[in-house]
């Protein structure tokens, strides 16, 4: 029987003072996360006037897709100021929520991103309780398809996600989801002849210049210089498949806020309570604590493994 030393006996998982650090490690996770997650976003809910801006994205998406079927010119639609912003492919995946009602096509996105996040924690064995993560709520409030994208991606229409968001083909490349992209590469390509590129490219430095003043520069690293090499050694040291995850709210350079919620699978308890925050560079800022706890995990089991094979006596 393999018996503890004494001079172990920080090293196991316990403090200096015999504290369980992986039971109060444990319990934190699973009250103190949700109370912080539920406590954000209700704050932000309410702190949202007035409530006609429910699907605020998802109304300015379904109006520069009805102008397009209409024969308009999408890129010139805009919602109380702000402009659409995406490739072409978006109007072919919001064509569907064009052919209906506005209050329609909203209560749709909404209930859409619910149902598919919801299959997503389910797939990932994630709490339920994570449907209240801050950046997640936003992209739901504001009707945004966005929060569809990594349930796509957990999924056999991987492929679609591109289509919807561009900016998820990085997650896919390291994820090593070729076919993914291969397809959504076909598509993009035979929908060319029924899609506005000649507008759109037209409009290039138009809509990079509205993309950028709409967004504040966004919360990515590149907001903060400084923090973008130790942004880049986190995600090294997490793994690849964690990484894919991170990559795109860490380093696009239009990162919004509900872009985090992209981040949920590769999540850890402190990080995740760091990207539920709304400042520039917060995604890096959290894969960096990240890291940090990944490796104190890491360490805490080897420190375990060690313990637990020494031989009685010694």
């Amino acid at each position: 029987m393999n018996r503890r030393s004494p001079s172990n006996a920080t090293t196991d998982g316990r403090g200096a003072a015999g504290l369980d650090l992986a039971f109060v490690w444990s319990t934190f996770a699973r009250f103190g996360v949700p109370v912080w997650f539920v406590a954000l976003s209700a704050m932000r809910l309410v702190s949202i006037v007035p409530i006609t801006t429910i699907g605020f994205d998802g109304r300015l998406y379904r109006a520069a897709t009805v102008a397009w079927l209409a024969g308009g010119d999408p890129w010139q639609v805009q919602l109380a100021g702000a402009f659409f912003a995406a490739p072409p492919p978006m109007l072919l995946a919001m064509a569907p929520f064009a052919l209906v009602p506005e209050n329609v096509a909203v209560v749709a996105l909404i209930a859409l991103g619910v149902g598919a996040t919801a299959w997503a924690l389910r797939r990932l064995r994630m709490p339920l309780w994570w449907l209240a993560f801050p950046p997640l709520v936003d992209g739901l409030y504001n009707a945004n398809p966005h929060v569809i994208l990594m349930p796509l991606v957990l999924s056999g229409a991987a492929w679609l996600a591109p289509i919807v968001k561009a900016y998820v083909a990085p997650v896919l490349l390291l994820r090593r989801q070729y076919r993914a992209l291969v397809v959504a590469a076909l598509v993009t390509l035979v929908t060319v002849p029924i899609t506005p590129w000649g507008t759109f490219l037209g409009e290039l430095p138009r809509v990079l210049h509205l993309l950028g003043s709409q967004t504040n520069g966004g919360l990515s690293a590149w907001q903060v210089p400084l923090l973008a090499a130790p942004a880049a050694v986190a995600l090294w040291y997490v793994g690849i498949e964690r990484a894919a995850w991170w990559v795109v709210p860490v380093f696009w350079p239009a990162t919004q806020y509900y872009y985090n919620s992209l981040a949920m699978p590769a999540l850890t308890p402190i990080a995740a309570m760091i990207l539920a925050g709304q400042f520039p560079g917060v995604p890096a800022v959290a894969i960096i604590v990240s890291a940090a706890e990944i490796a104190w995990h890491r360490r805490r089991a080897r420190a375990v493994a060690t313990v637990q094979l020494q031989p009685d006596g010694a």
